[in-house]
């Protein structure tokens, strides 16, 4: 009798310990994102490219287009070259035309009109770059911040773009999931989903991200890719604090607490179909891209489950290595195999 009492006290103890340890990790990891950022300088000017371009004058276009160029060369440039595409011709006047047709034609004036309506000012969508370009200060004191230039492009899919330090928002891709005309030029209903205010600031970090960290998926397996996008997100969770989980991952609610819920399934199915180590793009790069659902899941789980995945398996390896920075697992050149194994991720 007292054998049993004394391995039952034991057992309640450890319980006590391990549950104390966990709310310990938890409250330690949880704070470890409050960070204090207020002494954090960031300078920069937020333009309103969209209000400038349309201001100019279409009687005397070409001056007009020449000034503003003079006045923003560098962001004039990728804007009319890569953005738009209008200046991919050397015939400056198949260019003028092209510019015209985009201030006169009455949809896209009506674009314009709907934009400036939306966003009047952008004052609180600086206020949220700010805190985001603040943490990212805070986490890469060299990392250099340049201007906001808030443009439009005729719903041509750019939402956040980064040149070096120039940042780009494309607020014609944040006009609310009502908008009509989404539908119309064919964005998918879950990317529609995401034409949200409140994602400027994911999509922005996500922007800065991907030029400091690019993802070169020629040549490597799903589980590189999960461990690529896992730590994309790591870097979201940590820039951006007060953001909730599904709006870094682009899911709704319902969508996260699939994933969670079915977190061993998708483990075992990738495991099981033998596409963890697969180089095959055609057959991994679904599941670390956007979708409407994931293949070979049930018709209610979201796209781009092999990111979700990959988000927990950083995280674990993380709760592995307490010793390491989050900052120094993004540089971590681990062989990905090394990394599953050093995670102990074995999700149920």
């Amino acid at each position: 009798m007292g054998q049993r009492y004394f391995l039952y006290k034991g057992f309640i103890l450890m319980v006590c310990y391990l549950t104390m340890f966990s709310f310990s990790s938890c409250k330690n990891s949880t704070e470890s994102k409050k960070v204090d950022v207020s002494h954090i300088k960031v300078d920069f000017k937020s333009i309103r490219y969209d209000q400038e371009l349309y201001q100019c004058d279409t009687n005397n276009l070409e001056l007009s287009v020449n000034a503003l160029g003079s006045k923003y060369p560098d962001f004039s440039s990728i804007y009319f070259n890569e953005l738009t595409g209008f200046s991919k011709t050397d015939d400056n006047k198949v260019f003028m035309n092209s510019v015209r047709h985009f201030l006169t034609y009455k949809d896209y004036r009506a674009l314009f009109d709907t934009v400036f309506v939306k966003f009047p000012d952008v004052k609180d969508v600086d206020a949220e770059l700010t805190k985001l370009f603040k943490h990212i200060k805070y986490y890469f004191p060299n990392q250099k911040i340049g201007d906001v230039y808030y443009f439009i492009t005729g719903l041509n899919f750019w939402s956040a773009v980064t040149v070096d330090s120039t940042i780009g928002v494309g607020l014609d891709m944040y006009l609310g999931k009502q908008y009509p005309f989404y539908a119309s030029v064919q964005i998918p209903a879950y990317q529609i989903e995401r034409c949200e205010k409140e994602y400027i600031p994911v999509n922005v970090a996500k922007a800065i991200y991907e030029n400091n960290y690019p993802m070169n998926a020629e040549g490597k397996t799903l589980l590189d890719l999960m461990i690529m996008k896992g730590k994309e997100q790591l870097y979201l969770e940590y820039t951006l604090p007060e953001t909730n989980e599904e709006l870094l991952i682009g899911y709704s609610p319902e969508q996260l607490k699939w994933c969670q819920q079915n977190e061993g399934m998708m483990w075992s199915y990738f495991a099981k179909q033998k596409l963890l180590y697969s180089t095959q793009w055609q057959e991994i790069l679904r599941y670390v891209n956007d979708g409407p659902t994931s293949t070979g899941m049930p018709a209610e789980s979201p796209g781009n489950i092999g990111s979700w995945i990959g988000w927990q398996l950083v995280r674990k390896y993380m709760d592995a290595h307490p010793e390491k920075k989050w900052t120094d697992v993004l540089k971590d050149q681990i062989e990905s195999q090394t990394f599953l194994r050093e995670s102990g991720y074995k999700p149920r």
